[in-house]
């Protein structure tokens, strides 16, 4: 039956939402909810004076200024970390797809049932993917109470924090595609996971090489890396830029039709 794999993958992996899920709301509602009044954005500000900007940049922060910002605080604090935590978790679920079954030596099982290796791939991918804005969601009602919590944070354009949690989604999404990728066209897992984490460890550092030298040739870098087309900051500014969450998509549509035409063309490994 069309679902059964689906389904199945959702009821062997639905705790995650829970784990990673809350983990993340944790971390929003903190941030959001420490911040009561302005005098304690300008602490901020004092202590990031000190930090290296690459470092502030690192993380989302244009330059210490910007911590003086509801938006620039939440930026830096909440969604500059959570899209690498969720990186994490996108390896571990692309992984999921193909590779743990074919490393362990089952997948020969599974695609010895009435099962096209199409639907294996795409019924998984689905699921995880779903899972992962499941995690996003959650993360977000976290965020949201802490809001509340704060006269500062309260502040906030309640849409703009919406757009900035959807934001997350076309990244997290490519970042699950790129290591199913990885995984259709090598058999090992460990080598598998090594070029996922190469092209997102990689892309992160270009971005942050391009926007430390914005002002050279070096910047135009930038544009061959997804993490330049999250910019949070940005979102939580002037909203949502349709044009970068449909790039993202795009490619991760290619990515998925990749996956799908490289696993069914060679050996599964047993």
């Amino acid at each position: 039956m069309t679902g059964t794999i689906f389904v199945e993958t959702l009821r062997r992996n639905w705790r995650q939402i829970l784990y990673w899920g809350i983990s993340l709301a944790l971390l929003g509602w903190m941030i959001a909810a420490i911040v009561q009044d302005v005098d304690i954005l300008k602490q901020y500000e004092q202590i990031a004076k000190n930090f290296p900007p690459a470092l502030l940049q690192l993380f989302g922060a244009e330059d210490a200024a910007t911590l003086t910002t509801p938006e620039g605080f939440i930026t830096y604090g909440f969604f500059g970390y959570s899209l690498l935590i969720l990186a994490v978790y996108a390896v571990i679920a692309g992984l999921g797809v193909t590779a743990n079954e074919e490393d362990a030596g089952i997948m020969d099982i599974v695609l010895s049932l009435p099962v096209p290796r199409w639907r294996v791939v795409l019924e998984k991918l689905a699921a995880y993917m779903l899972i992962m804005v499941a995690i996003i969601a959650v993360s977000f009602l976290g965020l949201l109470i802490g809001a509340q919590m704060s006269p500062v944070m309260r502040e906030v354009n309640l849409m703009r924090l919406v757009e900035g949690t959807l934001n997350m989604i076309p990244s997290s999404l490519l970042m699950i595609a790129i290591t199913t990728f990885a995984a259709a066209i090598v058999r090992r897992k460990n080598t598998a996971t090594g070029i996922a984490a190469a092209v997102i460890v990689g892309s992160y550092f270009v971005d942050f090489l391009g926007k430390s030298a914005s002002q050279s040739a070096l910047g135009g870098v930038r544009a061959v890396s997804f993490f330049s087309y999250y910019d949070p900051q940005a979102v939580l500014v002037n909203g949502l830029n349709v044009g970068h969450v449909a790039l993202l998509l795009a490619i991760t549509g290619l990515l998925v039709a990749g996956t799908v035409w490289a696993f069914q063309r060679r050996d599964v490994g047993v």
